[in-house]
């Protein structure tokens, strides 16, 4: 997997976000990113994966499996 850095308009590509909400994502501390050089914002893909994939809400079957899990006295499955 490629990690070199990528400038904002590669992350606002990638993410599918426009280049004003990347800077907005930034300014709020709500993804990670690295700044080298004055003025100059940088990401890596792996952290930008990460942004993705976080917070990940679980199916109704998933809950559902964990609720049995609980209530038959099982430990519940990590997802």
């Amino acid at each position: 997997m490629d990690d070199s850095p990528m400038t904002v308009e590669q992350a606002a590509a990638f993410l599918g976000f426009s280049k004003h909400y990347i800077y907005q994502l930034v300014s709020k501390g709500k993804i990670p990113y690295y700044k080298p050089l004055k003025g100059r914002v940088y990401f890596k893909r792996g952290d930008l994966l990460g942004f993705i994939y976080r917070n990940r809400a679980a199916a109704d079957y998933e809950i559902a499996e964990q609720a049995d899990a609980v209530l038959n006295g099982e430990a519940p499955k990590e997802g």
